[in-house]
């Protein structure tokens, strides 16, 4: 993706500006996604041996020549398909389409909440707890939402709820808090939410070191399911 932006901007030229504008949209069981600038564009020439599957040189006064090799390798190794439109003077469209795959079976794809419920979300990035506030919007007379960015806040409230009503609680929390001392697992064993919790976060297995943290971790994943 960043070598067929890099490739975008390259190909627009002079003073009047130009976008590269980048889509993405789900067909049957396809994905397509879609690379467009409104830049110098190609020749036929070029844009047949692309889409023939040939890579093709840098020009610099054209641009689209920064990694073609690469991009054409990607989209085989992951069985995929690229078409690519262009018209010198006017522009580029390239689209990418891949097969759909099965989610892993530790991602949750959707959360399900009942109404009444309410949805604890601790994160130390407040732009993460906007995310969930456009997402919760349509939601706010069904559930009741309470952002956290301390840990020792948000384990002091969902304690302080009473056993009988914590079934009705969802804890959506990050993986990693600088400076505070524990990590979501940690919380998620004070606050009893073990079967009440999704962990958000972009911490994947392999950035952690030690084996207990890699086992506690890898736990907690298989049980957002």
């Amino acid at each position: 993706m960043s070598n067929l932006i890099n490739n975008g901007v390259e190909a627009i030229r002079g003073e009047k500006g130009g976008m590269v504008e980048v889509s993405y949209k789900v067909k049957g069981e396809e994905v397509e996604v879609v690379v467009k600038d409104n830049g110098e564009g190609m020749s036929k020439d070029k844009v047949e041996k692309i889409n023939m599957g040939e890579a093709v040189g840098t020009s610099k006064e054209m641009g689209h020549g920064i990694g073609m090799e690469q991009i054409l390798k990607v989209v085989k190794e992951l069985e995929g398909k690229m078409d690519v439109e262009s018209k010198e003077g006017e522009g580029t469209e390239f689209r990418l389409r891949f097969k759909k795959v099965e989610s892993p079976k530790w991602f949750a794809d959707k959360i399900e909440i009942k109404k009444g419920s309410t949805v604890v979300v601790l994160d130390d990035d407040v732009l993460v707890h906007d995310i969930w506030k456009k997402k919760f919007k349509e939601y706010e007379k069904e559930i009741e939402a309470k952002y956290f960015s301390k840990c020792m806040e948000a384990i002091e409230f969902i304690n302080s709820i009473e056993e009988k009503e914590k079934g009705k609680v969802l804890l959506l929390t990050d993986y990693e808090f600088k400076g505070q001392g524990i990590n979501g697992i940690g919380l998620i064993e004070k606050t009893k939410m073990e079967d009440k919790h999704i962990l958000v976060t972009n911490k994947y297995l392999s950035d952690i070191k030690e084996f207990k943290e890699k086992s506690d971790f890898l736990k907690t994943c298989q049980k957002c399911i």
